[in-house]
């Protein structure tokens, strides 16, 4: 039986929440007396702008199927859970529906890497096509940049949303490596020096040309786990820091983390019975 969009959006907003890449309050609040609105910690989530206001945000996964097997994440590839992947029209016709009822300002899309990171990427970056050049959406549009994509892939998506963001997740490489072997930092940093290259290039394009089209005008952003790895709070500092300062990365999002898996256990920092990080 094939599932219903309804079906998917509950899995894969769901499945969203463990991306703090925007601001959340994280409430869950049920509506039991007849009241007026109800809080939920995934699906819509609130971000800030460099204004100060508040917008709302819809948060998606577009896939939670993926190919890798980190030991941190929910849906590594051999966790016994439901899976579902939304089509490029479900994301697009849930973005506009939702927009024209005034429920959210923006779409938050990632994913996890389904069959390769080219296919993933070039179908993330279609759902930002489709609503630019389609239905005339102009409305906040924040995607994963999927390392090992292609690079024109990870170009094309930042002509049509504002933010482009790759995950770090662990601080180090060594502890990288153990808890996800596939994955390295080369091929995280890589494409953020794209992304870079790109913003910089576009602002000397656009002084040029002043109908040059945008690329990631809100720039790009990472996320770290805290608390996954013995990592001192002056190593995740100071990667943080220079990202700041190398990458011009305009926001480092820390997420705490949580032992979805049940089977890994956070190895203490030597010489201390429990690691000390930053909150």
């Amino acid at each position: 039986m094939s599932q219903s969009v309804r079906d998917k959006l509950k899995i894969l907003a769901d499945a969203a929440k463990y991306d703090v890449s925007c601001a959340s309050s994280g409430s869950r609040r049920k509506n039991l007396t007849n009241g007026l609105g109800t809080g939920v910690a995934a699906g819509i989530c609130h971000s800030f702008t460099q204004d100060g206001r508040c917008i709302s945000l819809l948060k998606i996964l577009m896939s939670n199927h993926c190919i890798y097997d980190c030991a941190y994440c929910i849906n590594r590839r051999s966790n016994d859970r439901q899976r579902a992947t939304f089509t490029v029209r479900e994301i697009t016709d849930l973005t506009i529906n939702f927009y024209k009822r005034n429920y959210i300002e923006g779409l938050f899309l990632s994913s996890g890497v389904v069959k390769s990171p080219d296919f993933t990427m070039e179908r993330l970056m279609l759902v930002a096509k489709k609503l630019r050049l389609e239905e005339n959406y102009n409305g906040y549009i924040h995607l994963k940049a999927i390392p090992g994509a292609n690079e024109e892939l990870i170009r094309q998506a930042g002509l049509f949303a504002d933010r482009l963001s790759v995950n770090i997740e662990i601080p180090t490489e060594v502890q990288l490596k153990k808890l996800a072997p596939e994955k390295n930092f080369k091929g995280i940093l890589q494409p953020m020096g794209l992304i870079q290259q790109g913003i910089i290039q576009n602002k000397e394009e656009r002084k040029k040309f002043r109908k040059a089209p945008l690329f990631a005008p809100a720039g790009q952003s990472t996320q770290l786990i805290v608390g996954a790895t013995p990592e001192s709070d002056r190593q995740i500092l100071l990667l943080a820091s220079g990202l700041y300062s190398k990458k011009n990365l305009k926001r480092v999002y820390y997420s705490a983390y949580l032992p979805v898996n049940g089977k890994y256990i956070r190895p203490a920092a030597s010489g201390n019975k429990q690691a000390s990080f930053a909150t």
